[in-house]
């Protein structure tokens, strides 16, 4: 299920300085075919759109649901329909 909404740009900019290379967080993102993704991955580089991971995958910030324990606020109410297992 999908919720992307249209946010503030200080939503979106606090979102984003909670992004931080070089650390290894748990992230949660949906593809381009809204398929929901959970790992754990090495940050590696922020770029305009995108986050760059160790594994070389580039994830674009607009799809990502929650990045090292932060809700992105492009998907309130998402958490309540994740599952943590």
């Amino acid at each position: 299920m999908e919720t992307n909404i249209t946010t503030n740009d200080s939503l979106l900019d606090t979102f984003r300085e909670s992004i931080v290379p070089g650390k290894f967080v748990r992230i949660e993102y949906l593809t381009d075919i809204s398929e929901f993704i959970k790992a754990d991955a090495l940050v590696k580089k922020i770029n305009a759109d995108t986050i760059e991971l160790g594994t070389g995958e580039e994830v674009p910030i607009d799809r990502i649901i929650r990045i090292g324990g932060v809700m992105s606020p492009k998907f309130p109410g998402y958490e309540s329909y994740s599952c943590d297992c």
